[in-house]
């Protein structure tokens, strides 16, 4: 959105953090083992792998929004 402050997101999480989260949810075919090992090095595959699954549900869930907000407009 243009309203929305993204100096938040830049205090909150490290650049190599928001530019994973980025691949993945917008370009999860470009997302490679390198990237998927170099974020959180501290955690365990297992969260790894839930914040994988948190990703791509949120993207999931967005463009079903996008694609009911078409429908609702198409239909009015």
């Amino acid at each position: 959105y243009d309203d929305y402050d993204y100096g938040e997101v830049n205090q909150l999480l490290e650049r190599s953090l928001k530019i994973y989260i980025k691949t993945v949810a917008c370009y999860p075919e470009k997302t490679t083992k390198r990237m998927y090992t170099q974020f959180w090095r501290h955690f365990k595959h297992s969260e790894k792998v839930h914040v994988n699954l948190l990703l791509l549900e949120a993207r999931m869930q967005a463009a079903l929004l996008y694609a009911l907000r078409a429908v609702t407009r198409y239909m009015t």
